[in-house]
């Protein structure tokens, strides 16, 4: 595409997920199965918070919302005027009946509103009331990624978890799939659009992209505007292709963890995953650097901490979570060996490990087809696992039926990483509550204590910072203590933008919010309404 021709319609060509082939699935509630472009884009949030400027709310559905002086409920104020794609209006009755639904079918309830909501009630002709079920001050971050839906379609939907919603309504700015086949679709403005104004992109379109190598096999072509992939060499590999306009970011983002299925049904492997001598031998023998410098060509950065924490939360860090429990966290192959004996899980002739009762310890690592540095980091982790006599294999199935696997529990181990928020409590709650365990894909490994499940419910009831720093250093404790999963590294953010069709990025110098086009970012509808065609270039736009 020329300049003139996105004057005429402005296309923005994104790459945000991997599969060897689309299926045509707009369910918001289906987590694993739908297009990653159905969140922000078809279904708009209430609000977003900004965790790169200290959680600062950006209201789009709602346009407040406001606690009772008990805590116990609170109050949305939903927008004047919108409406839904289709023409009708969304009102407050689409919010309620969208909670009401997830109330009454658990398996499309990701983002937990069971857990906090006891009743949920329309008080004026544009506001909600939620009444939670205690005092839970994380409450508005917690549903953020709520996709509120019209009620006149979803009411005749008999089972909302299999309903593929090929035509969606929606509230969000690019509603409309003009064109869809297995190996390319388009999704269009919303024509009824609420905040029209903002929105200066015509269209989507999302060209199927199974893998890593296949990004980079494009890149020549000059077609993406925004994506975010691994790209080894990414100087010269991506920006000298076109040195004026190929640019990215990638600062340190969540942490990437060795997680086990710790409900997996193999009993040999359910022992061992349980045991926290087998979790420490294990973490012995992850060779983070080279993680880092050959599988992640140096992009990531080293956790060294059994607690995990983020770089980017540095200021939240418990030293008392980092003496003792960081031992487990260098690469020892001997002292792995040892503690493993020690543990009573012995050789058999073959070489692996069994546990005491003599039960085969055998699992694959799981990881989606075509990431190749998480693939690369799979294998420097199953080198080490087998020198210490650990049965381990690499398992790289497609992306939808990865996820799948992990909501369903059929799997024994894999790599991952979670979705932070403002503060890294949400990342921690959402991964390693009982609430969450295995609802989402960020839970895989089932973890449960009642402990940290006590310190979970007392920050969310904390009022004051000064409370939720407390609470969040006993978190940390907790979590170091027991280690229930074994932190790697930190992944950069994965961001790539072209500047040859569209202005507006956001940048290293601009660095206003989260940059990547990925399902687990909201924030990335404002950074589409920031997006300008090159020839529509406002003044005091970025480039």
């Amino acid at each position: 595409m020329t300049s003139t021709s996105a004057s005429a319609e402005a296309l923005l060509t994104m790459h945000i997920e991997e599969q060897t082939s689309w299926v045509r699935n707009f369910n918001p509630f289906d987590f694993a199965g739908r297009r990653q472009s159905t969140l922000d884009f078809i279904y708009e949030p209430l609000v977003i918070f900004n965790d790169r400027d200290n959680g600062k709310p950006i209201y789009r559905l709602a346009t407040a919302f406001k606690f009772a002086d008990d805590l116990k409920s609170i109050t949305y104020t939903i927008r004047d005027g919108v409406k839904w794609s289709d023409g009708k209006p969304l009102t407050v009755e689409d919010v309620k009946f969208t909670i009401e639904m997830m109330l009454k079918n658990p398996a499309i309830d990701f983002v937990g509103v069971k857990d906090s909501i006891t009743a949920v009630d329309v008080t004026s002709p544009n506001e909600l009331k939620i009444t939670l079920k205690e005092v839970d001050t994380h409450f508005p971050e917690s549903i953020m990624d709520l996709p509120v839906v019209p009620q006149h379609i979803w009411k005749d939907v008999a089972d909302p978890f299999a309903f593929k919603n090929e035509n969606p309504v929606g509230s969000g700015p690019m509603t409309e799939i003009r064109r869809f086949t297995p190996q390319v679709y388009e999704q269009c403005r919303n024509p009824n659009y609420w905040d029209a104004e903002s929105l200066k992109v015509d269209c989507l379109r999302l060209p199927q992209i199974a893998g890593n190598d296949q990004v980079l096999a494009t890149i020549p072509e000059g077609q993406l505007d925004w994506f975010g992939s691994f790209i080894p060499d990414i100087d010269n590999t991506f920006v000298s292709v076109d040195t004026e306009h190929n640019h990215y970011w990638q600062p340190p983002a969540e942490t990437v963890s060795f997680q086990m299925n710790l409900k997996t049904t193999k009993p040999g492997n359910a022992a061992a995953f349980n045991d926290i001598a087998f979790r420490r031998a294990i973490s012995l023998v992850m060779d983070r650097t080279a993680m880092v410098d050959i599988a992640g060509f140096g992009y990531p950065v080293v956790n060294l901490h059994a607690s995990g924490l983020p770089p980017r939360f540095d200021s939240w860090r418990n030293p008392e979570a980092e003496k003792a429990q960081d031992e487990w966290m260098g690469y020892d192959i001997d002292k792995a060996n040892k503690l493993l004996d020690d543990a009573g899980y012995k050789k058999g002739g073959d070489g692996f490990r069994t546990t005491a009762k003599g039960d085969p310890i055998a699992f694959a690592i799981m990881v989606p087809n075509g990431w190749t540095d998480w693939i690369d980091a799979v294998q420097i982790a199953t080198e080490g696992l087998r020198k210490v006599g650990l049965n381990a294999t690499v398992a790289t199935p497609e992306y939808e039926q990865w996820g799948k696997q992990v909501l369903e529990g059929s799997f024994d181990a894999l790599i991952n990483s979670r979705a932070d928020g403002p503060t890294p409590f949400k990342g921690y709650y959402e991964s390693l509550s009982s609430a969450y365990a295995g609802r989402v894909t960020g839970a895989p490994s089932r973890y449960s204590n009642p402990e940290l499940d006590g310190l979970f419910a007392d920050y969310r009831k904390a009022t004051s910072d000064e409370q939720r720093r407390d609470i969040f250093n006993k978190i940390q404790l907790v979590v170091a203590n027991n280690f229930p999963v074994i932190p790697l590294f930190n992944g950069p953010t994965w961001y790539q933008y072209s500047t040859k069709r569209f202005t507006g990025w956001v940048s290293k110098d601009d660095p206003a919010l989260n940059p990547e086009d990925h399902d687990n970012n909201r924030l990335r509808l404002v950074h589409l309404l920031r997006l300008r065609p090159v020839d529509e270039k406002a003044s005091g736009d970025n480039g």
